[in-house]
């Protein structure tokens, strides 16, 4: 009986001394990151007015969206002229290193382009976006492993982890990363 109460003790001391977890607690990762930043993937099918009413709605800085694939319209031999109408605009590059580029898919013909939007939380860029699409005769693609987009979100130091699981609630985000920072061996 002796034993049976010294083993009740020692199981119940083990179970009060464990920490509780529950979904208020923000888990801490075990590797680096760079503070602020939140990756975020959106499911090819919440379309880029979609992302932009939903960035507007939050009131976080974006520093780019990018990974999109549109294709155009337009007859093939336009490809230039797509690139080089959306490379003037004052959002789609950093003039830099990041501007729009694309191809001309081989056995179609079809234009296809990758913009990045900077500074895209002003909604002018947006509406001018939007009126670009039409302009160029762009429909995003919207199906298969390449549709979708990444946003890269800024938001308050130290509130990353809170964030990151803030936006995986959302049934249109496919995934939210923090910014890892690894370490490359080159040899």
């Amino acid at each position: 009986m002796k034993a049976y109460k010294f083993i009740l003790i020692i199981v119940l001391i083990s179970v009060l001394a464990c920490e509780q977890n529950t979904d208020n607690d923000i888990e801490k990762p075990d590797y680096e990151f760079v503070p602020t930043d939140v990756l975020v993937k959106i499911k090819g099918s919440f379309t880029i007015n979609k992302v932009f009413d939903f960035i507007n709605s939050l009131d976080l800085d974006v520093e780019n969206i990018h990974s999109q694939v549109y294709t155009s319209n337009l007859p093939s031999d336009s490809l230039q002229y797509v690139l080089n109408y959306l490379n003037e605009k004052p959002y789609t590059n950093d003039g830099n290193t990041w501007f729009v580029n694309g191809y001309l898919h081989y056995q179609t013909k079809v234009i296809t382009i990758f913009p990045r939007f900077f500074d895209i939380k002003n909604k002018p860029y947006q509406l001018d976006w939007l009126d670009s699409m039409k302009i160029l005769k762009l429909k995003e693609q919207t199906e298969g492993e390449t549709a979708g987009c990444i946003i890269f979100f800024h938001v308050p130091e130290g509130k990353e982890m809170e964030w990151k699981k803030k936006f995986e609630k959302y049934d249109f985000v496919e995934w939210a990363e923090l910014n890892h920072i690894i370490d490359i061996e080159l040899h």
